[in-house]
């Protein structure tokens, strides 16, 4: 293969990647974190315009672990605190902002 014909694979496989659903469109991802349920939702950060790269590998590996995220780290900008900051969505820091992504038992 030619150069510019390996560049524009390259490019052509970026576009595809990037435009991949975060986490696939109806599908909701859920974890328990103490007495709630945590919900993710890719259905939702899709519409917005997020693909996998946007999220992984970082702040978030692409596979299943069984690491849990302490909303403490989320308050201090890692995990889904890296976006949730008030700055590009909503802060998950602020208590009237739990329910987004908890439900209780």
């Amino acid at each position: 293969m030619r150069p510019l014909q390996i560049c524009f694979a390259l490019f052509l496989s970026a576009a595809f990647f990037s435009a991949a659903d975060a986490v696939p469109v109806g599908r909701t991802l859920e974890w328990k974190a103490g007495g709630s349920i945590v919900h993710f939702d890719g259905t939702l950060h899709a519409a917005r315009g997020y693909g996998c790269s946007d999220c992984h590998p970082s702040p978030f590996l692409m596979k299943k672990t069984s690491a849990r995220m302490k909303m403490a780290e989320i308050n201090a900008g890692e995990h889904c605190g890296a976006c949730h900051d008030d700055g590009e969505a909503f802060p998950a820091k602020r208590p009237e902002n739990c329910i987004r992504c908890h439900t209780w038992e």
